[in-house]
């Protein structure tokens, strides 16, 4: 069975019309769905095949749920897939003790058809967002950049976008060690959000698409505002995060590849921005070359700055 956009689903029910009635309603859906009998030949089909969601049945007597949902936690290779339990009882301890050996969720019985849709579609909704934050930052990732964007062409709304990256981090994470830098990016992520949390709108979208590398959507009336801000902040508490006699010398000394000691500038921070003031982008694929290529730029410029596109369709 291949993983649809859909999700797979897994049923662990005992009894027969509810596991039919599930699997009816959700197949309906377009979910591609499968069922066990018990904990044994649950995991055997979990280790055969990617599936995104496990209902299971509290009840269910073949399987002790609580060292079932433990047992998924536990196991590297299952510990992202979500839980959803049937639960017959209404006692708050026993939803407490489901929760707490790992499901997710939980129904009451008897299973209503648009509970359990909305139900699963949140589930399945939670988990793609979650795979796709990133660790450090919790901000989103590629997955849901490349959607937000595509949903913004479609509907042809006023858009800016701003790539942010950090010149000279690579050598700061060499020198300082991967805490320190995780600290640099995890401040710079603050910076970025700040400022669309002060001159955009509720709207805008930032994404940490991996390292030291952002990118935020908003409105082109408020984009340069954006970038300004970030620019600012960055560059008047960067200095924070350096040793006393760095932050004096306004370097760093350190070995090239070549094994020879050289100065490395204090980091800055490079902005690509584009807007559809003059471009009408029509694929997102446009957006993110120009962001790519406008960041590049601006990353030869050896300072804190913004490079806007002006170029015409």
């Amino acid at each position: 069975m291949e993983l649809l956009s859909n999700g797979n689903i897994l049923l662990l029910v005992e009894e027969a019309q509810i596991n039919e009635f599930l699997s009816a309603l959700l197949k309906g859906e377009g979910y591609n769905v499968a069922s066990a009998s018990g904990h044994t030949q649950a995991l055997e089909i979990l280790g055969q095949e990617a599936f995104n969601l496990i209902i299971l049945d509290f009840d269910n007597q073949n399987t002790h749920a609580v060292d079932f949902c433990k047992n998924i936690r536990g196991n590297f290779r299952l510990r992202h897939i979500n839980i959803i339990l049937l639960l017959s009882t209404k006692d708050p301890l026993t939803k407490i003790r489901g929760i707490y050996a790992g499901a997710d969720d939980y129904i009451e019985k008897p299973v209503e058809a648009g509970e359990i849709l909305t139900r699963v579609k949140a589930s399945l909704v939670r988990m793609t967002r979650d795979l796709d934050a990133n660790p450090l930052t919790k901000f989103p990732g590629n997955v849901s950049l490349l959607r937000e964007l595509e949903e913004r062409v479609k509907a042809k709304t006023p858009l800016a976008g701003g790539y942010v990256d950090l010149c000279k981090f690579k050598e700061f994470n060499d020198r300082y060690g991967f805490e320190k830098g995780d600290q640099v990016i995890s401040h710079i992520a603050l910076i970025i959000s700040n400022a669309l949390g002060v001159l955009g709108n509720s709207t805008d979208f930032l994404g940490h698409i991996g390292g030291d590398d952002f990118i935020f959507i908003t409105t082109p009336d408020c984009a340069e505002d954006i970038c300004k801000k970030i620019i600012g902040d960055f560059d008047q508490t960067i200095l924070s995060f350096y040793d006393r006699e760095d932050r004096i010398n306004g370097y760093i000394t350190t070995k090239n590849r070549s094994g020879d000691l050289c100065r490395i500038p204090i980091m800055s921070v490079s902005i690509g921005l584009i807007t559809s003031e003059i471009r009408k982008f029509s694929h997102i694929g446009e957006i993110v070359q120009s962001l790519a290529e406008l960041k590049q730029y601006a990353k030869t410029l050896g300072k804190s700055i913004y490079v806007k596109d002006r170029r015409k369709d």
